[in-house]
């Protein structure tokens, strides 16, 4: 029975959601974890783009996911909401085109979360009627027209790699 119920707990203490190294304090991003961060041409927003490791070493994964913050405010993380999350992300990079426009950049991606839209309500109070509201128009840009899949339908795949040195200039 003991060996049962310390095997269980080994199992478990296993399936951590997050990679704790990278997130020390488990409320706010590490900066070794921002991948990048791209200030609004208005000065006021940040983008970033985070690597968030999660579960074991073997069968593990790293999520690639953009938010928006206030500029040099850190990312939250049971308060903030990602708009695009992808698993793997290859050559990732966030671009400001305008005020209203952001482009998130990619040569292979995963998607499994997207909103083309993010509000100011999302990280402050905006006022009742939202007055004080300012939104963002998220646009995806891979960098060719190649397919995530293989002509056969088959996943590409990165070689394990989520993020490809040089990719960042």
């Amino acid at each position: 029975m003991a060996v049962c119920i310390v095997s269980v707990i080994g199992i478990l203490g296993g399936c951590d959601d997050r990679d704790d190294r990278a997130v020390p304090d488990n409320n706010v991003y590490s900066s070794s974890a921002e991948q990048m961060r791209v200030t609004s041409p208005d000065g006021e927003f940040d983008a970033v783009l985070v690597r968030d490791p999660y579960g074991p070493a073997a069968g593990g994964g790293v999520d690639s996911n953009v938010y928006i913050v206030r500029k040099g405010q850190p990312i939250h993380m049971k308060t903030a909401h990602p708009f695009f999350s992808a698993d793997p992300m290859n050559c990732g990079k966030v671009v400001w085109k305008r005020e209203h426009l952001l482009e998130i950049h990619y040569e292979l991606a995963y998607i499994h979360e997207f909103r083309n839209l993010w509000s100011l309500s999302e990280i402050e109070n905006v006022g009742s009627a939202g007055e004080r509201d300012f939104e963002v128009e998220i646009q995806l840009v891979p960098a060719s027209d190649s397919s995530a899949l293989e002509t056969d339908g088959a996943f590409r795949h990165l070689g394990g790699e989520t993020i490809t040195p040089g990719c960042y200039k």
